[in-house]
């Protein structure tokens, strides 16, 4: 089939695809001829569509059992699209090697073994059923942390960077794995260019107060401005480590906002968020990215945003704009299935 619109360079046809602010109305688009469809499946024009919209919330991985997809549901406008995408991926991850059990790390998707204190680590794709087999961090890397007790392995995906070749098929990734003991962490990043693991870095925050008996999930992960964040229940502080530099340092949180969850997000610009959950209300918090060291005076309060009295809420994560709360009605038990 001919192209319609042989007279428009593709960077015309990206200045007008953009406006579309429907990802339905972009993929009609695509299907119109093979110029269209080379422009708006371009890794720079998806980039684009990204920046300047926010994407819709099909629904949300689990996997602390076994792994799984909830679609979004209605009202909301993208849940017929996450209903499709329930029915034709593969959220079982019955594709996977083996008969092992598999438990969901990170939603790029990331997985790793169950029972194990190295565990195989594959990095898979749901929808086309392919998955890419992570080697296990080599016996010297392993040897080096000698030194203190392993109480807990933590992988995950850095985010891509924006500056992948266009005319690669399979995107370049990183993934990250933290090992923690009760006074230090250890970091080994493996990159999917070189196929090789390295140990990168570690810190001891022994002298800002130690975790007891450290496990799954006693740190907490954030993400934002290509920096990973992660609280603890009884810090005041956060621990912070820069993905550019591969380095850990230490920022203050504002005062009396310890003790429950609390999600750290980018909230536009140089601005670095943080919500906090304080019985029937959020409170937001504020400072500029180019803030650093342990100082607290720098967090600016925003707002509070009131919630509903009829539910008990806790906060599950929060990306890409988006905040993912848990709502039970009081009436009900805390883990209601009708949450």
């Amino acid at each position: 089939m001919a192209s319609p619109s042989p007279d428009l360079p593709d960077e015309v046809l990206e200045e007008i695809f953009i406006r579309l602010g429907d990802a339905a109305d972009l993929a009609r688009a695509s299907t119109v001829c093979a110029s269209f469809r080379r422009v708006v499946s371009g890794r720079r024009f998806l980039r684009r569509v990204r920046s300047h919209h926010a994407p819709p919330v099909l629904g949300f991985l689990y996997g602390s059992t076994s792994p799984g997809f909830l679609p979004a549901a209605l009202p909301r406008g993208a849940a017929p699209a996450g209903r499709a995408l329930a029915h034709a991926a593969d959220f079982a991850f019955s594709f996977l090697p083996g008969n092992r059990r598999w438990r969901v790390r990170d939603a790029r998707v990331l997985l790793s073994q169950w029972s194990a204190v190295f565990p195989d680590l594959v990095v898979a794709d749901p929808l086309h059923r392919r998955y890419i087999q992570i080697p296990r961090i080599p016996h010297e890397l392993v040897a080096s942390l000698a030194d203190f007790y392993v109480h807990t392995f933590e992988p995950f995906l850095d985010p891509a960077s924006d500056k992948e070749k266009e005319e690669e098929e399979i995107l370049p990734f990183r993934v990250i794995c933290n090992v923690l003991s009760e006074t230090k962490v250890a970091t080994f990043v493996f990159s999917s260019a070189t196929g090789e693991w390295r140990g990168v870095t570690s810190f001891s925050f022994r002298s800002y107060g130690g975790i007891r008996h450290p496990g799954p999930g006693s740190l907490v992960r954030h993400y934002a401005s290509r920096r990973f964040y992660w609280t603890h229940d009884s810090w005041n502080y956060l621990l912070v480590l820069d993905t550019r530099e591969m380095k850990f340092s230490i920022a203050g949180l504002p005062p009396n906002s310890h003790g429950g969850r609390r999600v750290i997000f980018h909230a536009g610009e140089d601005m670095l968020g943080l919500l906090t959950l304080a019985k029937q209300s959020l409170e937001f918090h504020w400072k500029t990215l180019g803030g650093s060291g342990f100082g607290v005076e720098e967090w600016q309060h925003e707002k509070t945003v009131p919630l509903p009295d009829c539910y008990r809420y806790t906060i599950l994560d929060a990306a890409e704009g988006h905040l993912l709360l848990r709502a039970a009605p009081r009436f009900l038990s805390w883990y209601a299935n009708s949450s």
